[in-house]
């Protein structure tokens, strides 16, 4: 039997980077590594480091689960302020904003008149957003959006 669990760990990660296997989930790599003749206790912890949240539907560390960042169309590109896009942008790339939000914080902003400043990304924000979340994720939310990166507490 092989005892190792950084050799059982590489096994995983390779099997799932290689094209060739598509549609990987957690109970094929199982049956795939004790064939391999992993030992099962090994196979269990290594899943627990691959797959932290103990399941099929959660992804590999390392692999990106947040959706791509939106591209903005003309209309929505023109009437942002340089320094609003760049807010927004911001809290896209930290992931602080879910895909769903995003595109109702975006809809609720083109329903404003004129151009759209930071002061009405904050507006828009803070009673869109902020009204769902506590005072920790409002901060962050908030100080994020101003330039300052997330910080949770």
């Amino acid at each position: 039997m092989k005892s190792s669990l950084l050799e059982v760990i590489d096994a995983v990660l390779q099997r799932l980077e290689d094209p060739a296997q598509t549609a990987e989930n957690e109970s094929s790599i199982r049956v795939w590594l004790a064939g391999q003749g992993y030992s099962r206790r090994d196979i269990d912890a290594a899943m627990r480091i691959v797959f932290p949240r103990g399941g099929e539907a959660s992804a590999p560390r390392g692999v990106a689960t947040s959706a791509p960042m939106r591209h903005l169309v003309q209309y929505e590109f023109s009437r942002l302020t340089p320094e609003a896009r760049s807010a927004l942008a911001r809290l896209d790339m930290h992931g602080l904003v879910e895909p769903r939000e995003r595109e109702f914080l975006i809809e609720r902003l083109m329903q404003m008149e004129g151009d759209i400043d930071l002061d009405a990304l904050d507006f828009v924000l803070s009673t869109v957003l902020c009204t769902t979340r506590n005072a920790e994720s409002q901060s962050t939310l908030l100080s994020t959006m101003e330039g300052y990166g997330p910080t949770m507490h």
